[in-house]
């Protein structure tokens, strides 16, 4: 019994003594980074039945997994949102403060006043210059933008290379302690050391791309990505990546290289893309740089750039354009019929944007404008006006839209039948003569002529001639006893009952349509008929036509008309004339200097703008006659009083942009120049401020898991101290024990 007695003594010593050790090991490494908490399991000896002391296993770590798990993913999410923040600051350092002004949304809006100012003197050599030079600052801002998102875009994909040659070094690392963690734990042997170096490792891989892993039951721990794509168990699937430099039509997977795990897909058939998997990590930060938010914003840049360029050509002038003289077509990316898409041929147009060469070398193009065989008059500034009003503004031109079916070419008609547009005579006088004999007749008006110095009888008759019949004798001493004033209000309106009912209708036959008088707001005198009008001044004499504010001649009647004008040109007159159809009203509109005219084919309707070849706007001004359901002519020929409405520039797009024509700008409202280029960098000023949030938020969760981590499995001194006090007396205890024995032994000893 002392024998055995004195094994279990020993073995709690040799035990304790391995405890120490173990303790002493873990209070020397508290800030060793990495370092967990190491622990010596022990556990009973038994033989045949009988507790025959202690016995140590392979020392173990003290680990959470799981919480190790979420620790290395958020690793990942940190690391991305990093890298994304940092190349995201590059660009909001590049728009600057809004108070620095240098920003491209700046710069247009300073090239909008250059031709403000220039427009109020466009003679002026010196403003002509200022705003051509405004122009190219504007250029070079868009093309330094668009060089650095290039060079952004290749020193991402050289920080791919950099992680990928990281993540290949790592996962060599993790095989081999793989392969020696497999071997230790075959021969018994503690294996905590290495996995504290593996474990650190994959720390260093989930900073690189987002991992998921499982161990199998010989202690081998198999890395795959987080699409379940293994990496490394005891052998590694490194990752392949061999790029070339990019540019702005370069597109992933097109042009811009992958990453493969396995090897060189040219070579190695089993090669496997996880560049669009979601590698996470710096690597997928980098990954979405170069294939997604710079492309994106280089997409924003091209679509300003070329709708930039598109709004001043509208105008005639070519004021921006590629190294060629020449500005990219608008063909939209999806083809019509139907089928591959294809980028828009302005992809990288920001790169090379430039200032016209023949602007540069005559500046009076900016007034004269660029397209050929126009003459603006010297000192006109009319280009340069539509520039401010319609290069920077919301709309690309005016037009005058109809929705009325004017097509009588095929009938036995023309407009004026078709529309009652009938030629009118209007004879307007020039004298208040209600207010003259306001509840009297108009012979005892004060200051009337018609009372002769001998007495009567009254010179108080004039004639009336209509289409060329026989003249009637208007009599206002027959008015008044025809139209008694009172009841009548006054005279002139006795006047103009007697010419409407006792004149026009029943001596002459006509309807209110083909002759009528009536009496304006200002108390004078008007005549209306469709056919000429001849006043006579009868036995009044010129004095007393005066008097009513009339005068004697011939009145003939004009064709309904309206008149056009173009921007600050002079107006134009188009008459609708007796025997017009729409083919004589629209060679007569497009006899305009700056009009251009169409009648749709199908539909019969209107259609006036400036131009051929550039915008503007037009203004429509109706005629006083009316037509015989009492609408003007330009009501008769467009359907409305006012035709003229705002034509939207052809839209910025928003979708299948890119050389890979998958990208979305993000910017549907825009309309102008100057919203558009600030909700471009309110865009990308919203990036930065969610990925730097985003990333403090993430960095804070990591710190958490990180502490909780380090709480659980990281070397706490109380605890070792604790622990140390344990073991000492159990040192002690089995000290002890040997020295009875010892004692007894010696007895034992002695007794012989």
């Amino acid at each position: 019994m002392s024998i055995s007695g004195l094994d279990a003594a020993l073995s709690g010593l040799r035990v304790a003594q391995q405890q120490l050790n173990v303790i002493s090991a873990n209070v020397a490494n508290v800030s060793t980074p990495d370092y967990t908490r190491k622990i010596l399991p022990q556990e009973s000896s038994v033989i045949l039945g009988e507790t025959a002391g202690v016995r140590s296993s392979p020392i173990i770590r003290k680990v959470d997994l799981n919480l190790e798990r979420d620790l290395w993913t958020q690793v990942s999410s940190t690391e991305a949102l990093g890298v994304k923040a940092g190349y995201l600051n590059q660009i909001q350092q590049f728009h600057g403060s809004s108070d620095a002004e240098i920003s491209i949304a700046a710069e247009i809006a300073r090239l909008r006043d250059a031709f403000v100012e220039l427009s109020n003197a466009p003679d002026d050599n010196l403003l002509l210059q200022q705003a051509v030079t405004e122009a190219g600052q504007v250029a070079g801002k868009f093309n330094s933008f668009a060089t650095m998102l290039t060079q952004m875009r290749n020193d991402a994909q050289d920080q791919m290379r950099i992680s990928v040659d990281t993540v290949n070094a790592r996962l060599a690392e993790i095989a081999d302690l793989n392969r020696q963690i497999k071997a230790n734990t075959a021969l018994g042997r503690t294996t905590a050391a290495l996995e504290d170096l593996r474990d650190s490792a994959i720390k260093d891989l989930s900073a690189e791309m987002q991992i998921t892993f499982f161990t199998r039951g010989d202690g081998v721990l198999v890395v795959q990505t987080s699409q379940g794509q293994q990496l490394a168990d005891e052998n590694v699937a490194p990752l392949f990546f061999d790029p070339t430099p990019v540019g702005p039509a370069s597109s992933y997977p097109t042009s811009a290289a992958g990453i493969y795990i396995g090897g060189d897909p040219a070579d190695v058939l089993t090669a496997f893309d996880i560049t669009a998997t979601g590698i996470g990590g710096r690597i997928g930060a980098y990954i979405e740089m170069r294939d997604s938010v710079l492309p994106q914003y280089q997409a924003q840049l091209d679509e300003l750039a070329h709708k930039m360029a598109m709004r001043f050509d509208a105008q005639g002038v070519r004021l921006f354009t590629d190294a060629t003289g020449a500005i990219p077509a608008d063909t939209a990316p999806v083809p019509n019929p139907p089928g591959p898409l294809t980028p828009v041929p302005y992809v990288g147009f920001a790169s090379v944007i430039q200032v016209n060469e023949a602007i540069e070398n005559d500046y009076s193009l900016l007034r004269n404008s660029t397209l050929s065989g126009l003459t603006v008059q010297d000192g006109s500034s009319e280009f340069l006006r539509r520039i401010v009003e319609f290069t920077f503004g919301d709309f690309e031109y005016l037009e005058a839209q109809g929705n009325v079916d004017l097509r009588v070419s095929t009938l036995p008609d023309t407009l004026q039948n078709a529309f009652g547009l009938n030629p009118q005579a209007q004879i307007l006088g020039n004298v208040d003569i209600e207010t003259l004999s306001s509840g009297v007749d108009l012979n005892a008006a004060p200051g009337n002529p018609f009372l002769p110095p001998s007495g009567p009888p009254l010179l108080d008759d004039f004639t009336i001639s209509i289409n060329g019949g026989a003249p009637f004798t208007v009599d206002l001493g027959a008015v008044a006893l025809a139209y008694p004033t009172p009841p009548a209000a006054s005279g002139a309106d006795a006047l103009v009952n007697y010419l409407n009912t006792d004149v026009f209708a029943t001596a002459m036959g006509l309807t209110p349509a083909e002759a009528s008088a009536q009496l304006n707001q200002f108390g004078q005198l008007i005549i209306t008929s469709q056919y000429d009008i001849d006043i006579g001044s009868g036995t009044m004499g010129d004095d007393g036509l005066e008097y009513l504010g009339l005068e004697a001649g011939n009145t003939p009647t004009v064709s309904p008309y309206f008149d056009i004008q173009v921007g600050k040109d002079d107006i134009v007159r188009i008459d609708v004339d007796p025997g017009d159809t729409e083919i004589d009203l629209l060679a007569k509109l497009n006899a305009v200097p700056g009009i251009d005219a169409t009648i749709d084919a199908g539909t019969g309707f209107l259609n006036i703008r400036p131009g051929p070849g550039f915008g503007g706007d037009i203004r429509l001004i109706t005629g006083p006659i009316m037509s015989a359901g009492g609408n003007s002519v330009v009501q008769e020929l467009f359907g409305t009083s006012n035709p003229v409405s705002g034509v939207a520039h052809p839209v910025f797009r928003t979708q299948n942009l890119g050389a890979s024509v998958t990208l979305s700008t993000r910017i549907t409202t825009a309309t102008s120049l100057v919203d558009y280029a600030q909700k471009m960098i309110s865009a990308q000023t919203e990036d930065v401020n969610v990925a730097e949030a985003a990333q403090k938020d993430e960095q804070n969760f990591r710190d958490l898991l990180e502490r909780q981590f380090l709480d659980d499995s990281g070397v706490n001194l109380d605890e070792e101290l604790s622990q140390l006090i344990v073991i000492q007396t159990a040192y002690a205890a089995s000290a002890k024990t040997i020295s009875a024995i010892d004692d007894m032994f010696k007895t034992l000893l002695n007794a012989f």
